[in-house]
């Protein structure tokens, strides 16, 4: 290596010492500027099966049917989410006092029968459950309708025109699955809740029950409801392991929850 030229590496550059008080074998230092520079070079050949960095992470080179080669994007923590099934949870039950625990929003909502009022806006945490997801699979049921109605399920923005489940007359017993991200909600005094989902009731009276099978995340480790120890680190505290599912989970700011 030539100290102040380019140096062009070979297949192999080794750089070995052997120091008694094992001192660094190669210090990189510039005071002006990067101590090492790599550069990204263009690929000329792909080769089945190898891997190269692109704006959004990574590809893999694979063939197709008829032995074409192709750029497929690598899924990773960093840049998609996956599906990670849990016990079916029920996180909402506006009939029981012990059913609205979740509720964050709308526990005055309530009428005496453990319906959501019409207009009603519930909102409900899933602490204990997920840490920074991304979204939930479950069913959403409602029952003892008073008349006539629907409910959305959702959980980011603005509340959503399309409906999640509809009911059209009273005393009905009715569910749905649903697909929906999960949103985050600040309080007035700055206190902030991860990992929320909102149920707007309209036009009509109606027990709410929420059910969740399932939870899209970034990292396996956020579904802490299959972690009964939940969040531990292999060194340090589970603070610091929290932190670090947070940093590759929460990858840029969430939009904060605005009430319907």
């Amino acid at each position: 290596m030539a100290l102040g030229l380019v140096n062009t590496g070979s297949d192999e550059t080794a750089v070995v010492a052997f120091v008694p008080d094992r001192s660094a074998t190669l210090v990189l230092k510039n005071d002006t500027g990067p101590a090492l520079h790599l550069k990204r070079k263009a690929v000329t050949s792909d080769r089945a099966g190898a891997f190269y960095p692109t704006e959004t992470g990574f590809s893999v080179v694979g063939s197709d049917s008829t032995g074409t080669e192709h750029h497929y994007g690598a899924l990773t923590t960093a840049n998609a989410t996956m599906l990670v099934p849990i016990p079916p949870t029920r996180v909402l039950d506006t009939r029981s006092a012990a059913g609205r625990t979740r509720l964050l929003e709308g526990g005055n909502q309530i009428d005496s029968q453990g319906r959501a009022v019409a207009g009603a806006w519930l909102l409900v945490h899933l602490d204990g459950i997920v840490n920074y997801g991304d979204g939930l699979i479950g069913n959403v049921t409602v029952a003892k309708t008073e008349k006539g109605g629907f409910a959305t399920v959702y959980g980011r923005g603005a509340a959503p025109d399309a409906s999640t489940i509809n009911w059209w007359g009273a005393g009905q017993l009715l569910s749905n699955g649903v697909i929906t991200q999960l949103g985050a909600w600040s309080t007035a005094n700055g206190d902030y809740y991860p990992d929320t989902v909102a149920i707007w009731v309209q036009k009509s009276a109606s027990a709410i029950i929420l059910d969740v099978t399932g939870l899209l995340v970034f990292h396996p480790e956020s579904a802490v409801i299959n972690n009964p120890k939940g969040l531990t680190a292999r060194t340090g505290t589970s603070g610091v392991r929290a932190d670090a599912i947070k940093a590759s989970a929460e990858r840029a700011s969430r939009e904060v929850q605005p009430r319907a």
